[in-house]
C-alpha cells in the first residue's frame, strides 16, 4: 500500500473479495490523517476526519456519514469485513467518500492525491489568475470543514459572495457569502475551511464589516494576514448582476480596478478590468506540490 508515494507497512495484508480489494483501515488512519474508534457490542468502526464522521458496520455494506451538518448513507461495493479482529474496508470507499484517487499496480495498491498531476500543477506551480480561477470554481464545491459548519443565514435580499484572496496567493482566501465569511485553506490537497463567522447585518455592507473585524459566532482560528488582499466580488438582484474586482489595502483602502454590470443577458456597463490578478502582482506562494 502506497499513500501519496509514501509506502505503508501492515501487520496483516490487504484481502481480495468478490475481485474487490480490502484494507485493514486503521493500519491506514494516521496516513489519511483521521482515527478510528470502535464499539465491539455493535462491531461499528467510526472513523473521524475533520469535523466529519462515517461509520462502517461489520457484515455491512452500508455506511452512514455526517458530512456538513448533513446526515446521509453511501453503499460499498462488499460488505466490511472484520477478519482476526481486524476491520477490513473495500478500498474504494476512500475514492466514494474523501476523494482520493485509487489504482493498483501489481501487488500494489496506490492511494493517490485527490487532484490530478494537472491540477497540482495549477494550484502549487500554475499561473497566479489560473491557480485562482481553479479554486473559485473547486474549492467551494468540495470543502470539508475542520470544525462544526455555521449554520446558513439570508437575512439580506439578493445574494453576495465576495472572495479575498492575500496579495500573491491563491491557495488560502476568504469567502463571504451573504452573512457568512470562510477562510479556506489548501491543506494536503484538500480545500479545508478552518475559521468561519457571520456578519450582522447592519448600516454597512458585508464585506467592509468584515474588514473591520465585526463578526459573531467564530469558530476555529482566525488567520493573522498581515497584507492586502485581491477582491473579486459578486452581487445581483432578481435579474441584474453586478461584478467589481480590485485591491484591498493594509489599511482597508479599497481600489476597483474593473466593473461589469449585467441586466438579464445584457451588459450595461463594463469598465476596466476583471482579471484574477492585480498589475505587477508576483506570485510568493512556495512550491509545494
Amino acid at each position: 500500500m502506497v499513500v501519496k508515494d509514501k509506502e505503508i507497512q501492515f501487520n496483516v495484508p490487504p484481502i481480495v473479495e468478490k475481485d474487490r480489494t480490502l484494507v485493514p483501515i486503521r493500519a491506514l488512519t494516521d496516513s489519511l490523517g483521521a482515527s478510528i474508534t470502535w464499539n465491539q457490542t455493535s462491531k461499528t468502526a467510526a472513523l473521524h476526519k475533520w469535523s466529519e464522521t462515517v461509520k462502517l458496520t461489520e457484515g455491512k455494506n452500508t455506511a452512514y456519514y455526517v458530512k456538513a451538518n448533513q446526515s446521509n448513507k453511501m453503499t460499498l461495493d462488499v460488505p466490511v469485513k472484520l477478519v482476526h479482529n481486524r476491520l477490513y474496508v473495500p478500498l474504494r470507499f476512500l475514492s466514494q467518500f474523501y476523494g482520493y484517487q485509487i489504482a493498483v499496480s501489481g501487488d500494489r495498491v496506490l492511494v493517490n492525491s485527490p487532484l490530478t498531476a494537472t491540477e497540482q500543477d495549477i494550484l502549487y506551480k500554475g499561473d497566479l489568475a489560473k491557480a485562482r480561477k481553479f479554486v473559485m470554481d473547486k474549492g467551494p464545491q468540495s470543502a470539508h470543514f475542520a470544525n462544526k459548519p455555521l449554520p446558513f443565514t439570508h437575512e439580506r435580499e439578493g445574494f453576495e459572495s465576495t472572495f479575498l484572496f492575500p496579495i500573491g496567493e491563491a491557495n488560502r482566501f476568504f469567502l463571504i457569502s451573504d452573512d457568512t465569511v470562510s477562510f479556506y485553506e489548501l491543506k494536503d490537497d484538500f480545500f479545508v475551511i478552518t475559521w468561519q463567522a457571520h456578519i450582522p447585518v447592519g448600516q454597512k455592507d458585508t464585506d467592509q464589516l468584515f474588514l473591520e473585524n465585526k463578526v459573531t459566532d467564530a469558530t476555529g482560528t482566525k488567520p493573522d494576514i498581515k497584507k492586502g488582499f485581491l477582491f473579486y466580488r459578486t452581487s445581483g438582484l432578481v435579474t441584474s448582476t453586478n461584478i467589481t474586482a480590485g485591491k484591498i489595502g493594509l489599511d482597508g483602502t479599497i481600489t476597483e480596478t474593473g466593473v461589469k454590470r449585467i441586466v438579464g443577458n445584457e451588459v450595461k456597463e463594463a469598465s476596466g478590468s476583471l482579471a484574477l490578478k492585480l498589475p505587477n502582482e508576483i506570485r510568493a506562494e512556495a512550491s509545494n506540490g
